[in-house]
């Protein structure tokens, strides 16, 4: 039997960028060390792998918003 690989989904963050968005912030203009590559955000040291570009750009153009330079990785992070 194989082992589930479980997800953390950033729900929050979707909300937060599609806020955004609504508020006239163009998220794909905001500068910073985040950068959308396809369905990744990278920093050049992190990746972070998510489900369609759009939200590649989203998210990278949040964390560039949000000031975040690097974050921490989270070991055997599990959804409750």
């Amino acid at each position: 039997m194989s082992e589930r690989t479980h997800r953390y989904v950033p729900e929050g963050v979707y909300v937060l960028a599609e806020q955004l968005k609504r508020d006239g912030v163009a998220l794909s203009g905001v500068r910073g060390p985040w950068r959308p590559q396809l369905t990744m955000v990278t920093n050049g040291m992190a990746k972070i792998v998510v489900d369609t570009v759009e939200r590649a750009v989203d998210l990278s153009g949040v964390l560039n918003w949000c000031g975040v330079d690097h974050l921490e990785p989270v070991a055997s992070l599990q959804p409750h």
